[in-house]
């Protein structure tokens, strides 16, 4: 640790009674809002407080109070739902929040602008459902993310039947969730005991997210993970799992001491000590982690400092065994897995894309009412993508047509652009309080002004992923994307160029500080570079990282008016 002096938040978790505080009698008080220390305690029982900063200044002007409400995230280990979870889902969405479901790139649903009101009336109506939002957010394992795709193999329910082991077991053992939300009431994944003998009384210095997947499918994104874990399989049997450590995205800017990091690789284990392994793995981070500066938190920065020798040292000690190096992986690929695929029972699935994740209607595309009519009539599976997408399974070949009826009906489309389908957005603005800049609210905009300018170049088949955050935390993957744009100020964004489609390299920052006009003047001027000078077979990504920061730079700044940072 830097010092002995904690942060504001370790207090505050140190005297929360293991998360209990007092979030239940602040649920009763007639205010919109909690106060600070509860804010904090919320995060772990899956929710947090925002206000409507569109409003916020007008109304203060006139002396009213900020517009507050809640989101609400889901745990769904996988984005594995039944058609009745879903439905259920929707309705609640209708009743008590926007009227909207959003898929997160952590592959589970938020619900946005819950009233005070109506908090534990919504927690309490998902927890029936057999879902729990306890430990999707705050200092703790979050949800744990795999395929998407409704693939019926060894390897791929082996992949399904990890996220959601690794997910029960580290799910916080305190009862105060039950107590506060369930008036006491058991759910399926509470524990009986009230203190925590991995996380402890402070739990972990900060979030701790993890990946699991197979080197033929890095859709998820494993190496920007706290820990990304790959299975290691031939001719469909496990023979273990390679373990990577210290992946994390985000970052503050002007602080260099703060950086996006991808998860390095530090052994290999059999399946019969995988948990094993995680649990010590957060442990070290739970007694090493960094508890005095919340910026310096992350397991990213313990790993980039002590090294992986460490860490395997570390494991190898308490656990009393000597592992192996993680088998070598040739490369990865992406598979985003939309439109029809042949399941092996004979059945079918379908990815559907959703712009931002955002299930809704809105003036004629009724994303909202054609899934619902799907998952209802047919009653398909359903599995949510850490790309924002939704994947219905176990379709009769006869109903496929009908479905492809429903879809067009509500203007669904499958008929969308490289760019659309590769392109990422946080929500930010209005409710995010951490946005600086726009994100979701000017994804649609973006990916229509850059698509224009790669059909006049002859590069709309290029296969590039581009992802928009309202700020530096990182929450859609931008550092690890070909492109990522990342909220500034108001209106101004820094550029990230030369990541890799694979999610095996971090791109690196072109501009500082760009404004919104003239971001698609910069980037056609890197598309241009890329036309004229390209490698055969080369993506952009490689391209950017090929030829460097200089040129790239040079290239925007003949162009533009402002000056570029």
């Amino acid at each position: 640790m830097n010092s002995t002096i904690l942060s504001k938040v370790e207090q505050i978790k140190s005297d929360s009674d293991y998360l209990a505080g007092e979030i239940a009698s602040q649920l009763k008080n007639s205010n919109s809002f909690f106060e600070e220390s509860e804010i904090q305690l919320l995060k772990f029982h899956g929710t947090y407080q925002q206000f409507d900063r569109d409003t916020a200044t007008k109304l203060k002007k006139i002396g009213r109070e900020k517009e507050f409400s809640f989101m609400i995230r889901t745990k769904i280990p996988g984005g594995i739902l039944s058609w009745k979870q879903y439905i259920d889902l929707d309705n609640l969405s209708n009743e008590f929040a926007d009227s909207s479901l959003r898929i997160t790139t952590r592959q589970t649903f938020q619900f946005h602008g819950v009233l005070k009101e109506n908090l534990k009336k919504t927690i309490s109506n998902i927890s029936k459902m057999l879902i729990t939002t306890y430990g999707a957010c705050g200092d703790v394992v979050r949800n744990v993310t795999t395929i998407a795709a409704p693939i019926k193999d060894a390897i791929h329910n082996q992949l399904r039947k990890d996220a959601l082991k690794i997910s029960s077991y580290f799910i916080p053992s305190s009862t105060s969730y039950g107590q506060i939300w369930i008036n006491g009431e058991k759910y399926e994944y509470q524990k009986k005991e009230k203190e925590e003998p991995i996380y402890g009384k402070t739990y972990l210095p900060r979030k701790f997210k993890i990946g699991i997947t197979i080197p033929e499918d890095n859709s998820v994104d494993a190496l920007t993970n706290d820990i990304g874990i790959f299975l290691i399989h031939k001719n469909n049997r496990v023979l273990g799992y390679n373990i990577a450590i210290g992946g994390g995205l985000g970052m503050t800017h002007n602080k260099p001491e703060t950086f996006p990091y991808l998860a390095k690789f530090v052994l290999f284990c059999e399946s019969e000590n995988l948990l094993s392994v995680l649990e010590e793995i957060i442990k070290i981070q739970r007694d090493y982690g960094d508890r005095t500066n919340r910026k310096h938190a992350r397991l990213k920065y313990l790993v980039a400092e002590k090294g992986t020798d460490w860490f395997k040292n570390e494991i190898e000690k308490k656990l009393n065994i000597i592992f192996n190096k993680p088998k070598k992986i040739i490369n990865l690929k992406v598979v985003d897995h939309l439109g029809w695929h042949k399941q092996e029972n004979g059945k079918w699935y379908i990815g559907i894309f959703i712009p931002s994740g955002r299930i809704k209607d809105q003036n004629n595309i009724k994303i909202k009412s054609g899934l619902r009519d799907i998952i209802k009539t047919f009653k398909t599976s359903v599995i949510l993508s850490t790309d924002q997408n939704i994947f219905l399974g176990d379709i009769l070949d006869k109903d496929k047509d009908l479905i492809d009826k429903i879809l067009e009906k509500n203007l669904i489309t499958k008929k969308i652009s490289k760019i659309n389908r590769w392109f990422l957005a946080c929500p930010a603005l209005p409710t995010c309080g951490l946005a600086l800049a726009e994100a979701e609210r000017v994804r649609d905009d973006l990916v229509n002004r850059i698509d224009k300018i790669l059909l006049k170049h002859n590069l709309i088949n290029e296969k590039i992923s581009i992802r928009i955050t309202g700020c530096p935390n990182g929450c859609a993957r931008p550092y690890a994307g070909d492109i990522g744009i990342v909220g500034r100020t108001p209106n101004h964004y820094a550029l990230f160029t030369g990541g890799d489609f694979e999610g095996t390299r971090l791109n690196s920052k072109i501009l500082d500080k760009v404004s919104y006009k003239d971001l698609t003047v910069a980037l056609e001027q890197i598309f241009l570079l890329f036309k004229d000078q390209k490698n055969k077979n080369e993506t952009l990504g490689d391209f950017c990282n090929r030829i460097g920061k200089d040129i790239q730079f040079k290239k925007i700044e003949e162009v533009l008016d402002e000056k570029v940072q």
